[in-house]
């Protein structure tokens, strides 16, 4: 018999030393009573503003315990709660201790949560949803708790920054003579020292200037048909000129509270023969680099890192695929597993969206997952290693029907 399997709802977050992750634990049953707790649903709770501000309230809110700290404890307290009908919390329960310390903070923040959640539906109707919360306690080598990172800043804040870019700026005549404007990423690092090296350009848009008021898209330059092809290299080369006069006028990043070199990425538009707009070129670097980004943001997810997080000796889809076997079951199926991979290369997870009757098949990716144990490089944003989360699509699938595997299917594993 086959089993069709729902995607569950999984938000991971990594915050102030401490991680947090959602885990809904099985499916909805449309015959149970209305006072029936449930574990997964079609629309679960939902913190109020979404994960990033799920991450800023409990970041803003968790301490940790002083003794704790004394005694060099590190750990995870694992919460489970109940938000009802109503959107209040109710019923919250330690179901594994840490310290009674480090237990009382954990129950304390989600508590503050209190009324911030939207409630879970299934089939439209209100229903009360359990949810898992793993709270993470962590110090750093010097016994701190685990801090934020900081990412470059201009001295003088974001305005001066492009006010320094500009007038280091020399438009080159030929870009004027084709009526474009452009707009070139650049890609530099920032030392300990504020200095700037290592810049290069990530990409190259273009659009022609039609007139006043017309709106058309930046293409991608490869694909712009170009009267003069040296225009791009000029491009460039202003670009990175441009960056270069920013040098020594930077307050570097800090990983820890001290200095590192970090990488920054910012787009230099180019106007044509027309006179730059200072507020659009501000509005253009604010969207694209905000340097109080590392205190913001605490996880990341699968697309938003530039290097994803990987094992020593290979992809971890490689890795699933040699190791994987498939257990005494029935089931076939789709499996989405999601793992967190911290800063400092250790994991989180694994968790699947299988069901309680299918515990052979989570358990196999538990057997799995432990072998990879401290054979992890983190992944990487602005050459920083940073807490990421993935997800890989693992298919069970029996030689019998010899049907072909699912196109979305990283892995496969027949038996």
């Amino acid at each position: 018999m086959k089993n069709k399997l729902s995607l569950s709802c999984l938000a991971v977050l990594t915050l102030l030393g401490s991680a947090v992750l959602f885990l809904p634990e099985a499916h909805a049953q449309s015959t149970a009573s209305a006072e029936t707790i449930y574990s997964y649903v079609e629309e679960p709770p939902a913190f109020e503003g979404g994960d990033a501000e799920l991450m800023n309230f409990v970041a803003s809110n968790i301490q940790y315990p002083q003794d704790a700290r004394a005694a060099g404890l590190t750990g995870i307290v694992v919460l489970t709660f109940v938000v009802e009908k109503n959107g209040t919390i109710s019923n919250i329960e330690t179901i594994k201790s840490l310290s009674k310390s480090t237990d009382a903070e954990a129950v304390r923040v989600i508590g503050l949560t209190e009324g911030k959640w939207s409630i879970g539906r299934q089939h439209g109707k209100a229903l009360r949803v359990k949810q898992t919360f793993p709270v993470k306690f962590s110090l750093d080598k010097d016994g701190n708790p685990t801090v934020l990172h900081r990412m470059p800043q201009f001295k003088g804040g974001q305005k001066a920054m492009v006010q320094a870019i500009y007038s280091n700026l020399k438009v080159p005549a030929a870009a004027q003579q084709e009526n474009i404007t452009a707009r070139v990423q650049v890609k530099f690092n920032v030392k300990e020292d504020g200095t700037v090296s290592n810049i290069a350009i990530a990409n190259t848009k273009l659009k022609h200037i039609v007139g006043a008021g017309a709106d058309m898209d930046y293409m991608d330059a490869s694909t712009f048909k170009l009267q003069n092809k040296a225009v791009l290299a000029e491009l460039s080369t202003a670009a990175a000129e441009a960056i270069q006069g920013t040098s020594g006028k930077w307050e570097p990043g800090t990983r820890y509270g001290k200095p590192i070199a970090a990488e920054v990425t910012l787009p230099v538009l180019f106007s044509g023969s027309q006179e730059p707009k200072l507020e659009n070129q501000l509005e253009a670097m604010l969207l694209s680099y905000q340097p109080d980004a590392y205190d913001k943001k605490f996880s990341y997810k699968d697309n938003e890192v530039d290097a994803r997080a990987a094992l020593k000796d290979g992809t971890v889809e490689q890795f699933l695929a040699k190791h994987l076997r498939y257990p005494d079951t029935s089931f076939e199926g789709i499996v989405k597993v999601a793992f967190l991979v911290a800063d400092d290369g250790r994991l989180f997870g694994p968790m699947t969206n299988v069901s309680k009757d299918e515990k052979a098949i989570a358990d196999e990716f538990s057997r799995v997952f432990e072998l990879t144990e401290g054979n992890w490089i983190p992944a990487k944003k602005n050459t920083q290693p940073i807490s990421a989360m993935q997800e890989i699509t693992v298919e069970f699938m029996s030689k019998k029907g010899e049907k072909n595997p699912t196109r979305n299917a990283n892995v496969v594993v027949t038996r």
